[in-house]
C-alpha cells in the first residue's frame, strides 16, 4: 500500500475510486491482492496509546473507506471482481453522469501516489468542497522530490501547502512557495 516512485508517468491508463464500509480498506485490499489487482491506499503515521499506556507509532488509512484501484483490465472483469468481494463497496460515479465510473487519469495517481509518500512530509487530508474554499494561485513545484507536481497554492497557519484534490478528497502537502512556479491551468 506504499507509493512506489518508478511509476510510469508515460501511461495512459486510468484508476477508479472505490469507496468501502465500516473501515474495511485493508480487508478489500487483501482481496484485491489475490486477484493481482494494482491498488493504492493513503497512508499516515499515527500515534496511538496502547492498552498499557505506551505510545506507538502505526501506519494507518489516512482516509478511511478509501481504495484506489488501477484499471487494468476490462471493465466487465473489474465489476466481477468486486461484485465477488463479501465487503460493501461502491465505485465513485461521475456527478453529471450517475453509474459511469469516474476514471481517474494515471498522471494524478502519479501525483497523488508522491504526495502521499510520508517519507517526504506528512500530508494533511481534508474533504475537496475545503480545499476548494481556500484561495490561491495554481503553481507547479519546480524543485525538490515533487517536482513537476501542478496544483494550487494555498496558506494555513502561516504555512504554504500544494493542493491536489481527487475523487472527493483533498491532499495538502508542505511546500517551500519559492519552489513553485505560477501557471495558468492544470494539464
Amino acid at each position: 500500500m506504499s507509493p512506489n516512485h518508478t511509476l510510469n508517468t508515460d501511461d495512459q491508463g486510468y484508476w477508479i475510486a472505490i469507496q468501502t464500509f465500516h473501515a474495511q480498506e485493508k480487508k478489500v485490499c487483501g482481496i484485491l491482492d489475490s486477484y493481482q489487482t494494482k491498488h493504492f491506499v493513503p497512508m499516515v503515521t499515527r500515534t496511538v496509546v496502547t492498552k498499557d499506556g505506551k505510545r506507538e507509532t502505526k501506519l494507518q488509512p489516512a482516509v478511511h473507506n478509501l481504495i484506489f484501484l488501477q484499471v487494468d483490465r476490462s471493465i466487465d472483469e473489474l465489476k466481477r471482481i468486486l461484485a465477488d468481494c463479501p465487503y460493501s463497496l461502491s465505485v465513485y460515479s461521475q456527478i453529471d453522469k450517475p453509474g459511469v465510473w469516474c476514471m481517474i487519469p494515471d498522471k494524478d495517481m502519479v501525483d497523488l501516489r508522491l504526495i502521499c509518500d510520508i517519507t517526504f512530509t506528512t500530508p494533511v487530508f481534508a474533504s475537496a468542497k475545503e480545499m476548494e474554499l481556500k484561495v490561491g494561485s495554481l503553481v507547479r513545484v519546480t524543485h525538490g522530490p515533487m517536482k513537476g507536481i501542478s496544483g494550487k497554492l494555498v496558506r494555513k497557519n502561516k504555512k504554504y501547502y500544494l493542493v491536489k484534490t481527487f475523487a472527493g478528497m483533498g491532499v495538502m502537502v508542505n511546500v517551500s512557495r519559492w519552489c513553485c512556479e505560477r501557471i495558468e491551468s492544470e494539464m
